[in-house]
């Protein structure tokens, strides 16, 4: 009896889950819940006892009791200005009523529960729609090459992509400076070898002027020599 009436909850569900339009509002949201609920693989028992409350088998836990509904969320998805087709967010919270407390604070129970509490709106398909599939949408939209994998590189690479690139315009300006520094070196170097060579030559002028100089003073010295013998010669 209870397998047929999770067969019939799952058949149920997943008409609801893949023929039936539906608004992003709170009922919408918590019948595709219920779906999605029945749906489970480990779901053995899930039925509806009214007022927001339904009776739980399931065997992942294991949890055999009461579910409770105790709110119902449904809110814009923030998606940073790409369209990634997930508009709105659905969130279902509810607890279990004959569950252990010692058992609300494992890591198994938070796991299962992960995966049972949230739904995403299909804007394309107009549905709530679990995470796993709501994880494969967005993976296709990544590897399609579209604007929101570009962000996600961006957000992912983008920095480094700065970096280098601020770090290649750093060493071009360098690499431009360097090479000036050279030209300005090498002018500076013909300018001082110039400037060499001129005192070198100015050197030679000067050596060829002193013995100019000594020559004429020898020159001179002879004249006057002479003077003197024809002073003599003519006292005589």
């Amino acid at each position: 009896m209870r397998i047929t009436a999770a067969f019939i909850l799952l058949l149920l569900g997943a008409l609801v889950t893949h023929d039936a339009l539906a608004e992003p509002d709170r009922d919408s949201l918590v019948e595709a819940w219920e779906a999605h609920i029945a749906a489970r693989p480990s779901t053995v028992v899930f039925e509806s006892l009214g007022d927001d409350v339904y009776r739980l088998e399931d065997s992942d836990l294991p949890y055999e009791g009461e579910l409770k509904v105790v709110g119902a969320l449904v809110r814009s998805a923030d998606t940073a200005g790409y369209d990634t087709g997930f508009n709105y967010l659905g969130m279902v919270d509810f607890q279990l009523s004959d569950m252990p407390a010692e058992r609300l604070s494992s890591q198994v129970f938070y796991y299962w529960l992960s995966d049972r509490q949230t739904l995403h709106y299909s804007e394309a398909e107009q549905r709530w729609v679990d995470t796993a599939a709501f994880q494969a949408s967005i993976s296709d939209i990544y590897s399609g090459g579209s604007s929101f994998g570009a962000l996600s590189f961006m957000l992912n690479y983008g920095i480094w992509v700065i970096i280098i690139v601020l770090l290649a315009f750093a060493f071009i300006a360098i690499g431009r400076q360097a090479k000036k520094a050279r030209s300005l070196m090498d002018e500076t170097a013909e300018i001082n070898q110039k400037a060499r060579e001129n005192i070198d030559r100015a050197e030679g002028l000067q050596d060829e002027v002193l013995a100019i100089a000594r020559e004429n003073r020898d020159l001179q010295s002879e004249n006057n020599a002479l003077l003197e013998q024809m002073l003599e010669t003519l006292k005589k």
